[in-house]
């Protein structure tokens, strides 16, 4: 890799950073410590699992209506998995642990996410998979649609990495 290609990569990253650390908060409004150390975990385990992604396919399947039949849409699902499962609301048999996910909520003190998941909780917490991928396509799908909110958050984040993503040469 060229040294200036290097420093591109390498701004670029820093860039995406700087501006995924402010749309966080943001998002967080008043954040207390807490939830700035729960957005924190969330964080690791998203760059862990989505470092591979294809950010345009993942945010075209989130913005759009799509035909869950298509196969590039399952390395989405599969991302979104790995997360689940890094953060226990999927065991190791591919079953969701909806216990897991209340828990989070109710360490959520900011009180418009903590509704929004509360609401997605009460919702979705029966969702059934066939496997991970799919259990955690199943529960997107359901968190969407319940809650159009997180929804814009979600796709304002993706919004935000594919523009921030370096463009293949």
């Amino acid at each position: 890799m060229k040294p200036s290609h290097c420093f591109h990569k390498i701004f670029l990253d820093s860039r995406f950073l700087i501006n995924f650390y402010f749309y966080l908060l943001q998002a967080a409004d008043d954040a207390d410590t807490a939830d700035k150390e729960l957005m924190s975990k969330l964080i690791t385990v998203a760059f862990k699992c989505f470092k591979d992604a294809d950010w345009g396919t993942c945010g075209e399947m989130i913005t759009t209506k799509y035909d869950i039949t298509q196969a590039k849409y399952k390395q989405c699902t599969c991302h979104m998995a790995c997360a689940g499962e890094d953060l226990g609301l999927i065991n190791s048999n591919g079953q969701p642990e909806p216990a897991k996910f209340l828990e989070y909520v109710k360490r959520i003190n900011n009180s418009v996410i903590k509704g929004q998941l509360q609401h997605i909780y009460d919702k979705c917490q029966n969702v059934k998979g066939a496997e991970k991928c799919d259990l955690a396509e199943q529960f997107a799908i359901c968190a969407f649609k319940e809650s159009p909110e997180m929804k814009e958050r979600v796709t304002k984040l993706i919004e935000m990495l594919v523009k921030m993503k370096p463009k293949s040469k």
